[in-house]
């Protein structure tokens, strides 16, 4: 499962999750079923003008979520 975050030129960020070809809106509850499923989130993806910053902190977090689901996957 892959993350979309895009904002427009409101600075609105909006949060889509991609699978396979389907991009559907972000749902918690959705990405954590996918994560039990799949235990590992993709690298995101961002559209429009994102700073360097904020394109960091989403990566970031991703790698942050990927850590805990294999911390997690070793104690089970």
């Amino acid at each position: 499962m892959k993350l979309i975050f895009k904002k427009d030129d409101n600075l609105n960020v909006t949060v889509f999750r991609k699978k396979g070809k389907t991009e559907t809106e972000f749902s918690y509850v959705e990405m954590i079923k996918e994560l039990i499923k799949t235990g590992k989130l993709d690298r995101p993806s961002t559209v429009g003008d994102f700073t360097d910053a904020e394109k960091e902190s989403i990566q970031s977090m991703t790698e942050f979520i990927n850590r805990e689901l294999e911390a997690l996957d070793e104690d089970w």
